[in-house]
């Protein structure tokens, strides 16, 4: 089954830029009608976003479109829902919301020029946050956020799969080089380690994140367009040095500061250990039983949309616009 993503997927949905030029809906909840030309708008901003500047195969831009649309039902009903409550957002949430939105602009006559690009008001905006936060609060309280996995969780998970692992002296994981000048006194090479150690003290108390650093300030060549990512590799390829560097390392951690073949000071961020040990997967584990945990819940928000499709009917009138397994068929 498909899982879905009930988020507002545009803050600014271009009503006035319809591509298909048609308004005859071709879905239906309730008494709203979704337009083809708002779907394919919102499908090709979509692509857009997820990959600028590049031509996406057919095959994605139909599960692009089956998202949008997905999305926009589900908007519709937990709309519908709202009202028939008679819900009302929180206003200081709302201004909040608003407010942090607005600092993405350089400027409050940017965002208004950008509003008014889009073919909404200010009074529209306010009311799709508004909507927004009403349509969370409902299903946070349907359909609860999974908890935290906890070590047992963890434990547990390892027992059930431990015997699925290939042991090898294999690793995986980022670095961020900063290269030695020919000549290079060891002062310069110190404030090198210095800058290295900044970024990894950056990263452990998440207000950065390593490939995002690596792609910006790393000297190696491909950074910027992997950042500083090595996949599966054996560290004695890389030479003793980076052997010794980073044999002590647990997944998750940052190494110190290293010179590698004496042109190149390194920092390596361990992501993989393929040791058999369990603290080398926990990482590892802790992301997957979030994964599972956030698919069950869509999984469940999906049978709620069904649930409440039965009260405010949907109607898919074009089979170009039905995705497999719709909500409310």
């Amino acid at each position: 089954m498909k899982v879905i993503s009930l988020i507002f997927l545009l803050a600014f949905s271009a009503y006035a830029q319809l591509l298909s030029g048609s308004n005859i809906p071709v879905i239906k909840v309730g008494s709203v009608g979704i337009s083809p030309g708002k779907i394919d708008s919102l499908t090709k901003q979509l692509a857009q976003a997820q990959a600028p500047g590049k031509n996406i195969p057919p095959e994605t831009m139909t599960q692009l479109r089956w998202a949008v649309i997905d999305n926009l039902v589900g908007q519709e009903l937990l709309k519908a829902e709202i009202t028939k409550q008679g819900l009302k957002a929180d206003a200081k949430k709302t201004d909040s919301l608003i407010a942090l939105f607005k600092k993405q602009f350089p400027s409050e006559a940017v965002f208004k020029q950008e509003l008014k690009k889009s073919g909404s008001t200010e009074v529209e905006f306010r009311q799709k946050i508004e909507n927004q936060l009403l349509a969370d609060q409902i299903l946070e309280k349907k359909v609860p956020y999974p908890k935290d996995p906890t070590a047992q969780d963890k434990k547990n998970y390892w027992e059930k799969h431990k015997g699925e692992v290939v042991l090898s002296d294999s690793i995986a994981g980022a670095r961020i080089i900063l290269n030695i000048a020919k000549g290079e006194n060891a002062q310069a090479i110190q404030d090198k380690k210095d800058i290295l150690k900044g970024y990894a003290a950056q990263v452990r108390t998440k207000k950065a994140n390593f490939a995002a650093l690596a792609a910006q300030f790393s000297e190696d060549s491909g950074a910027k367009k992997d950042g500083g990512v090595m996949t599966r590799f054996s560290p004695k390829d890389q030479g003793t040095e980076f052997v010794n560097a980073v044999k002590n390392l647990k997944v998750g951690e940052i190494s110190e500061p290293f010179v590698q073949g004496g042109n190149k000071i390194v920092i390596f961020m361990l992501s993989e250990k393929n040791d058999g040990k369990f603290e080398s997967y926990e990482y590892q584990i802790d992301y997957i039983l979030r994964i599972e945990a956030e698919r069950t819940r869509q999984l469940a928000i999906k049978s709620y949309l069904d649930q409440l499709s039965k009260t405010y009917k949907v109607q898919y009138l074009n089979k170009d616009y039905m995705p497999p397994e719709a909500i409310g068929q």
